[in-house]
């Protein structure tokens, strides 16, 4: 793997630890994540993937350790955290769609209040991020009940992207979505990788892991219990516990792999 400088590097994680009371959800986890890099997370449920997004834009406060978000400390006290989120893109779950506003308006909503955008400029972008998630256009006047699953989530995507973020993480993005819809998310996810969007992925999609990422983390316990490349990871896991987790995820067969 070539070299590369600090420079490249979006976002380091050094030494993270989260606690609630006296349980360790996060146990000194390092990592880091290059421009353009998809990295994807996997492991069992209640293992610290999910907290630990929440912890890179201060959704959840860590404990201990550093994140360098462009070389900078984020959880130094001198730092404003709301420049920061605003370029780092969350996806989450659930969508989290304002339900009075519609598809168009919720995209805009961020370039407004938060970039200070015009209405006519601010309505060029998020049309121009809702056709790279292919949202049908007959759907940006309609409010979030209208749409589908899988339109809602593009809309997500959609609002992350019209922000211009140097990173956008993305929290089990279809783990709320029946299996066709959901292909609809990973479809557009795979367009973003192979377009050099930098992402940091937590998911349970095996196939996507294989196809679309540059490193996969299996998170165990609080900790990263095996990284690698895909392909050597997904085949030939060489930790007990990832060859466990993927034998219950999926056989490997059906990932889709090339």
């Amino acid at each position: 793997m070539p070299q590369t400088s600090e420079s490249d590097r979006v976002l380091v994680i050094k030494d993270l630890v989260k606690k609630f009371g006296e349980k360790e959800v996060i146990k000194g986890v390092s990592f880091e994540v290059e421009r353009g890099e998809t990295k994807v997370i996997i492991g069992p449920s209640g293992a610290g993937k999910s907290t630990m997004l929440r912890c890179i834009n201060r959704l959840i406060e860590p404990d201990e350790g550093q994140i360098l978000f462009n070389g900078v400390n984020i959880l130094s006290k001198d730092v404003d955290i709301r420049k920061i989120r605003a370029k780092i893109g969350f996806v989450f779950q659930h969508f989290n769609l304002f339900k009075h506003l519609t598809a168009l308006e919720n995209v805009e909503i961020g370039l407004r209040v938060v970039k200070g955008i015009d209405e006519e400029e601010a309505e060029e972008k998020a049309r121009k991020a809702l056709a790279m998630v292919h949202l049908e256009k007959d759907a940006y006047d309609r409010y979030p009940a209208e749409l589908s699953g899988g339109q809602q989530q593009r809309v997500a995507i959609a609002r992350a992207l019209a922000m211009e973020p140097e990173i956008i993480l993305f929290d089990e993005p279809t783990s709320a979505l029946d299996p066709q819809l959901a292909g609809e998310v990973l479809d557009v996810m795979r367009e973003l990788a192979k377009k050099k969007v930098t992402m940091l992925v937590v998911t349970h999609e095996i196939g996507f892991a294989l196809n679309a990422a540059d490193e996969v983390l299996f998170f165990y316990d609080g900790v990263i219990w095996e990284r690698g490349e895909p392909k050597e990871l997904l085949y030939n896991p060489k930790r007990k516990e990832t060859q466990e987790f993927l034998r219950r995820i999926a056989d490997l067969s059906v990932y889709g792999g090339k």
